[in-house]
């Protein structure tokens, strides 16, 4: 079957995506090794396949699997080995579905759809990137082939058909349309950029094109020479740094290594633009309060043209459920598939040990006319039953058509084919939910609750939290406050810690090498606490 978990800006703040995403280059493995601790355990491994996509703005999974509960478990224990999170703020953070959801959204993901900049074109390169990354690791399957080509067909019609928002611009256009509103324009400006990386490119690309050409590099990882060679651009050496910033009249910060610049950087800086377009930020809370210094974060990027009755939406939507249809249709197909092959096995290896006796009599010319003969009466009977089987299987009748070929022919070809609720290794799993809903309520507790829950009133606390997002539950959660009963995996807010929890994280591709900063302790696993 097909499953999905989604954490992104749509449900969650960027503070606890910073936090959940950390680390997360090293998903694919540490899924495996998960995978592989289960089968030294005696296990059957539950993913067949899985494509992780971890952007500025979202962290989700794709996976072929046949056990929907135990996979979500699997892919929670392994973001919190990742991210050093407890597996209960990671259980929080997700939201998990199955089947006809998980196309859906998806493509409405590759087709910007979902972006914080709705419309922008970036996302579905990157979905690409992180597709053909777990094809060459050998990572997907062809449900997950199917999926993904159908994504990328997806976009392209939405981007040519119905283009909506920033209709295709990059997120880093976006953000330079509100900076140059913000600085009357690029020319005569100078310009400092903190990080080398795809979006200093993207940036340093529309900072050209819109005509500015004071424009000074700075790495906090010592790259700025390699890139201002390239780019023609200015170097800022750490000790230059400040005084450059005091000099800028737009700061281009994405180095995305956390907390590179500081308010007593910005003193006497006069007006200065910040654009902090990093997801694990550049810059500290404390500068957006500086006067003369204004500060555009990713959360501020978000169009205002983003009405929901905008006939461009309808029409990318429709374009989105044809697609969804037609990955239902190629999925029902290939459950028939085995069936045909078979047949066309036993029909075909019949007809070879009758043209072998054949030609134990006749020989020659005659021989091999037979053998065409016979070869075409056999496709041409083939033919209408293979027809009649692919119709059966895209009206929804796969199922049937399976059981009728088994009663028929008495091959069976049903093992494998993925069905929901299927009985596997032994048992059947609990009933997998028929849209999306949060992990928490799919995770089974990591360590068993001890005693039953009180029948009293619920406390003013739980009957507050009630009310909040996920978001406000994991954050509440990241500060030290705690899950309140109902909210945890367990049902009763105690951290679930997993001492087996794997080393401390490199940074999400940014350079990083430890927890989100300011993260309380209470909030790591056992073992990212000690390495702290």
């Amino acid at each position: 079957m097909l499953a999905a978990l989604r954490a992104s800006h749509e449900h969650l703040d960027l503070e606890v995506l910073d936090a959940l995403t950390r680390g997360a280059e090293r998903l694919p493995a540490v899924i495996e090794e998960l995978q592989s601790e289960r089968v030294a355990a005696g296990a059957a491994p539950v993913i067949a396949g899985e494509v992780v996509i971890s952007t500025c703005n979202r962290l989700e999974v794709y996976l072929d699997t046949d056990r929907f509960h135990e996979s979500v478990d699997l892919v929670v224990e392994a973001v919190s080995r990742t991210s050093g999170l407890d597996r209960e703020v990671v259980a929080l953070c997700f939201d998990a579905a199955m089947d006809t959801p998980v196309p859906e959204h998806l493509y409405e993901v590759t087709s910007g759809l979902r972006s914080l900049v709705l419309g922008e074109a970036e996302i579905a390169g990157q979905v690409r990137q992180s597709y053909e990354a777990a094809r060459r690791d050998g990572r997907t399957t062809s449900m997950l082939h199917d999926l993904f080509q159908h994504g990328f067909r997806c976009a392209k019609s939405v981007a040519t058909q119905a283009p909506v928002g920033a209709a295709g611009r990059s997120g880093a256009a976006v953000a330079m349309d509100r900076a140059a509103v913000a600085l009357d324009g690029f020319e005569g400006r100078e310009v400092l950029i903190v990080g080398t990386g795809a979006y200093a490119r993207l940036g340093l690309a529309e900072l050209m094109r819109r005509g500015a050409s004071q424009v000074r590099v700075f790495s906090p990882s010592g790259r700025a020479a390699g890139f201002a060679e390239r780019h023609g651009v200015e170097i800022v050496e750490a000790d230059g740094l400040e005084a450059a910033i005091r000099a800028a009249d737009l700061v281009l910060a994405c180095s995305g290594r956390g907390t590179s610049l500081f308010p007593e950087q910005f003193l006497g800086a006069g007006s200065t633009v910040v654009l902090d377009l990093a997801l694990h930020s550049d810059v500290h809370p404390l500068v957006r309060h500086l006067k003369g210094v204004t500060v555009l974060g990713l959360a501020d990027l978000k169009l205002e043209t983003e009405a929901q009755d905008d006939p461009a939406l309808t029409t990318a939507r429709a374009i989105v459920a044809e697609n969804v249809e037609a990955f239902r249709v190629q999925q029902e197909v290939r459950r028939i598939d085995p069936a045909m092959a078979a047949l066309r096995r036993e029909v075909f290896d019949a007809a070879d040990g009758e043209i072998d006796r054949m030609r134990r009599e006749v020989s020659g010319e005659t021989a091999e006319q037979l053998e065409r003969a016979v070869r075409r009466i056999l496709a041409r009977a083939m033919h209408q039953p293979a027809e009649r089987a692919r119709h059966l299987a895209e009206t929804g009748y796969a199922d049937a058509y399976v059981e009728a070929f088994h009663t028929i022919f008495g091959i069976d070809i049903s093992a494998g084919q993925g069905r929901s609720g299927a009985e596997i290794d032994g048992g059947e799993e609990s009933p997998a939910p028929a849209g999306w809903m949060r992990a928490d309520r799919t995770v089974p507790p990591a360590v068993q609750d001890l005693g039953a829950p009180a029948t009293a009133a619920a406390p003013a606390e739980e009957l507050a939290m009630a009310g909040l997002s996920a978001s406000d539950i994991a954050r509440v959660a990241l500060r030290g406050g705690g899950c309140p009963a109902g909210y945890g995996p367990s049902g009763v807010g105690a951290a679930a810690g997993d001492a087996s929890a794997a080393d401390a994280p490199a940074d999400h591709g940014s350079g990083a090498d430890a927890p989100a900063p300011g993260l309380p302790a209470s909030r790591l696993s056992p073992r990212a606490r000690d390495e702290r």
